[in-house]
């Protein structure tokens, strides 16, 4: 259930971020489809005092917004988090995203098995209000069985109507390398859990103003 929670949530904000519908007339319609692959990492390390957590998530997928073309939608996004349990003091809360990819910066193999990102992002700091570059270069390795997920969804209010499908595949996996600034590797820890994923979805709205 964890699982199925997360990837939605990956393409809810996808589609907040990349889908900007018109408002429909009542008895038109407009419909929308997401396909692609993405991975997700967590990183965890405890060095003295300080305490480093690492999240990264990436995607090269293609969004449509009916009846016009297919659109190439990539991304990749960083957040670094680092506390100083000694002195209680929140040392970094550092986050950005960058988009689109160049091509070949993410790529994923068949079914679900490896995954490869290598990149730029520029993150800011609410600490100090700085901003700064990481280098991102991360791979992933199957470590579990593939899994299916798969829903249909029906709504209806007053003069609204939505449907929606999703299909899920996600794949457990093993995520190593560097996410460094140049003088500090944020992900020199294990790494709590990594995901291989591909969803599909569609959305039809109908007469929603």
């Amino acid at each position: 259930m964890k699982t199925i929670i997360k990837l939605l949530a990956v393409l809810t904000l996808v589609l907040a971020a990349f889908a900007h519908p018109s408002a429909v007339d009542a008895g038109g319609g407009q419909s929308f489809s997401f396909k692609g692959p993405s991975v997700r990492a967590s990183f965890y390390s405890g060095l003295g005092c300080v305490i480093t957590d690492v999240f990264v998530i990436a995607s090269e997928a293609r969004f449509r917004d009916e009846p016009g073309p297919a659109e190439r939608l990539s991304y990749a996004s960083v957040t670094i988090f680092q506390y100083d349990v000694c002195t209680d003091t929140q040392l970094l809360y550092a986050y950005g995203s960058t988009s689109p990819l160049s091509q070949g910066d993410f790529q994923m193999a068949n079914k679900l098995s490896s995954a490869g990102l290598n990149t730029t992002v520029t993150l800011f700091d609410e600490v100090s209000g700085n901003t700064f570059d990481v280098s991102v270069d991360l791979t992933w390795e199957a470590s579990g069985a593939l899994t299916r997920y798969h829903d249909v969804t029906h709504s209806r209010t007053p003069g609204c109507k939505t449907n929606s499908h999703f299909t899920g595949y996600s794949r457990p996996a093993d995520a190593s390398g560097t996410i460094s600034d140049g003088t500090t590797n944020f992900t020199a820890g294990i790494s709590s859990w990594a995901n291989l994923d591909l969803v599909r979805s569609g959305m039809v709205v109908i007469g929603c103003n």
